[in-house]
């Protein structure tokens, strides 16, 4: 029989995690099947259940899940505790143990892009911003700084990285208002939101502002496209602006997933290949999306 790995979201119908992990799973000869399903939020709880009862090995959790499944799990590990945000559970003989992989995605996406230490603007207050401005922190970013277009959104996940992450040190966090220029020159911008998505283009005229705050910096745009550059790097390309889309996270994050459901090293070149080869739309791995 194989073993059942889920992804729960709505939408999920644009997902690469299916083709990735499969073909992990065929790489090393394991007989694990992984599937997505479209759920909805007033039936999230009892697909948790369904997919429990049913012997399941874990699931990837997408939008807009990320926080009801924070609050389902029984256990909780270090990184979705820092985080507030559950993107990955493991179903046990402990129960369900909920994990944040984005966390390690998004340090490898920003180290790959390797920019400079100092100031980073992420847009968003999504789940996967979370993960994000707690990697930067991780990856010694002095001023981190939060713009969504709620404010208050923006400050509270600031506030509770702050109260789960007392340790970060002298870094500065901030909230700014949306559409607002940051102070100070930018060492990365990070898109952390659906902007840039087939179905959430960028309004017009954004871009033209967007753009300048990282000119003496780099671009992480979490929004990945299986058919070329994202809207967002491609304008980047454009003007000399190092720039990466969230493909690099997606794999990231996935291997470590991958990891936690099997017990196994992910075989990251077989994971790459099926990215490199399944095509698709564009599609987000952050902001109010992952996986």
């Amino acid at each position: 029989m194989e073993r059942l790995v889920g992804l729960l979201g709505d939408p999920v119908a644009h997902t690469l995690s299916p083709a990735m992990h499969n073909a992990a799973f065929a790489a090393l000869g394991i007989r694990f099947r992984y599937i997505a399903f479209r759920v909805e939020g007033a039936r999230f709880e009892r697909a948790m259940e369904g997919l429990e009862a049913l012997g399941s090995a874990g699931t990837n959790i997408t939008i807009p899940h990320k926080e009801r499944a924070f609050r389902w799990v029984r256990n909780l590990d270090p990184s979705a505790a820092r985080t507030g945000a559950v993107n990955t559970v493991v179903f046990d003989e402990n129960g369900s143990t909920g994990y944040n992989t984005d966390l390690a995605g998004a340090r490898a996406a920003i180290g790959k892009l390797a920019p400079r230490t100092g100031t980073a603007l992420v847009l968003g207050a999504g789940g996967a911003a979370r993960a994000v401005v707690c990697a930067l922190l991780d990856e010694g970013f002095e001023r981190v700084m939060l713009s969504n277009r709620s404010s208050e959104r923006a400050a509270r996940l600031l506030e509770d990285v702050a109260s789960a992450d007392p340790g970060f040190g002298s870094a500065s966090l901030e909230a700014i208002p949306w559409g607002e220029e940051p102070p100070v020159p930018l060492d990365l911008l990070v898109n952390a939101t659906s902007l840039g998505l087939g179905g959430s283009p960028w309004p017009d005229g954004t871009l033209d502002r967007v753009l300048p705050l990282a000119r003496e910096g780099a671009i992480l745009d979490l929004v990945y496209s299986g058919d070329g550059d994202t809207p967002l790097c491609a304008a980047a390309k454009s003007l000399g602006i190092p720039s990466a889309s969230g493909l690099e996270m997606l794999l990231q994050q996935g291997a470590a997933a991958f990891t936690l459901f099997t017990g196994m090293p992910a075989p990251v070149g077989a994971m790459r290949a099926a990215l490199d080869t399944t095509p698709g739309p564009g599609r987000t791995v952050a902001g109010p999306a992952a996986w």
